[in-house]
């Protein structure tokens, strides 16, 4: 969706600079205006506020393991959090640099290795995830858009809740993962 989002964005400005007609540029206008109202946005945060929001959500509504920078790796240009052994929050950002207190975050993600034996608990992780990144998500939104992740899953699809963000769910042979994607105006 953020490839959607650029490419129409990169358009517009092309169209702009080329001088194409008035109606190319207002047309390009009108398809982020729906992309906007279809997907919704939300704003820009860091990764160090993300994870705070997140360990907020655990601490207040579970008596799982925050994310904490002890257990922090920084590998592939993201940043993995232990949280149970085979569980992580995976937080990658648009822009690589190492600075959680500055790099915005583009996606998060609860990873789980198949063996691990904490498969409920990276279900209540994922739940206090999304709603970290959506703080107005009620808990049958947040299940139905996990529903949803999982039924779309074959086809690559994530689930929308229109509001700026979308779910999605990954299966690999020895892990799973489910993914909250951002998107910004």
């Amino acid at each position: 969706m953020k490839r959607v989002l650029t490419i129409l964005l990169c358009c517009l400005m092309a169209f702009g600079l080329s001088g194409c007609g008035k109606s190319k540029v207002e047309d390009a206008k009108k398809n982020l205006q729906e992309s906007y109202e279809k997907y919704g946005f939300i704003e820009k945060e860091t990764v160090d506020v993300l994870v705070a929001k997140f360990n907020t959500e655990v601490v207040d509504h579970s008596s799982l393991n925050v994310a904490s920078t002890d257990y922090l790796t920084k590998e592939n240009n993201q940043y993995w959090y232990g949280l149970l052994e085979g569980v992580s929050l995976v937080v990658v950002p648009e822009k690589y640099t190492g600075d959680q207190a500055t790099d915005i975050v583009d996606y998060m993600l609860i990873f789980v290795n198949k063996t691990s034996k904490y498969n409920d608990e990276a279900l209540t992780y994922t739940k206090k995830l999304i709603k970290a990144n959506y703080n107005k998500a009620t808990d049958t939104e947040i299940d139905t858009l996990l529903k949803e992740a999982k039924d779309k899953s074959s086809s690559g699809k994530t689930a929308y809740n229109g509001k700026g963000i979308s779910v999605g769910y990954l299966d690999k042979d020895n892990y799973y993962q489910y993914q909250v994607l951002r998107f910004y105006k």
